[in-house]
């Protein structure tokens, strides 16, 4: 295997200085094309790779996101990862993703490691034990170190961070709707993720119709599914 060599050993053999070695793989414009290509070559041959992690300390950025998701089993989730890891690498941006696995402990512990000089932002989905406890603290601890959060799907009004959601209100809303105007008399509510904000969301959504139509708020026609399977008591 050939050592790599340093930017001090190629500017010793080449006879220039250690800036000038740096501007021309960097491909300064004070650097002339003739010097540059030759620095080039000569880096190529002695199997030169740059030392991203000192680059990246002294321009503090990475150009990586951390992506942070509740868990892998959600279909939806794996569609959002797929999108932001495909735009991300348009724009020259690597993506470091973990799961939460719905544990707050799991979650702050993730976004403590990442956000140690590894990645210049944060792309997540609440963790369901953090909304039911309302523990938020750990973002904005983050977004006050300078890492910006955006949230997506899950999210809280009580983090200022920038947001991408699914207007599940309306949604819930227009779904319900439609069965009512197809001449349903009765529509069933059925949710497995009620103790989640999304879940709430489609529930109010859902009564909302209701109540539009003038139609009575059954119990017996909700069904909630987390352990286990009960009524909701509004």
């Amino acid at each position: 295997m050939k050592s790599k060599a340093t930017l001090k050993q190629i500017a010793k053999e080449l006879g220039v200085s250690i800036s000038t070695v740096s501007k021309a793989l960097s491909d300064s414009p004070e650097i002339s094309q003739a010097t540059k290509d030759r620095i080039k070559e000569f880096a190529q041959l002695k199997n030169y790779k740059p030392n991203l992690m000192a680059k990246n300390l002294k321009y503090q950025k990475t150009n990586t996101i951390g992506v942070i998701i509740p868990n892998i089993l959600n279909s939806f989730f794996a569609k959002v990862f797929s999108g932001v890891e495909n735009v991300a690498r348009k724009r020259g941006y690597n993506i470091v993703t973990a799961i939460s696995n719905e544990s707050l402990e799991r979650e702050i512990q993730l976004m403590e490691m990442l956000n140690n000089g590894a990645v210049d932002g944060f792309i997540l989905s609440i963790s369901e034990e953090a909304q039911l406890t309302k523990k938020f603290q750990h973002y904005d601890a983050i977004i006050k170190s300078g890492t910006p959060i955006v949230m997506f799907d899950r999210v809280t009004d009580l983090i200022p961070s920038d947001k991408v959601i699914v207007d599940d209100l309306d949604s819930a809303f227009d779904a319900t709707q439609h069965l009512i105007n197809l001449g349903c008399k009765k529509v069933a509510l059925i949710s497995t993720i009620h103790n989640l904000s999304v879940g709430k969301l489609r529930f109010e959504g859902y009564k909302k119709a209701l109540e539009l139509n003038k139609m009575n708020f059954n119990e017996d026609l909700i069904l909630i599914e987390n352990d286990e399977m009960v009524l909701i008591k509004s």
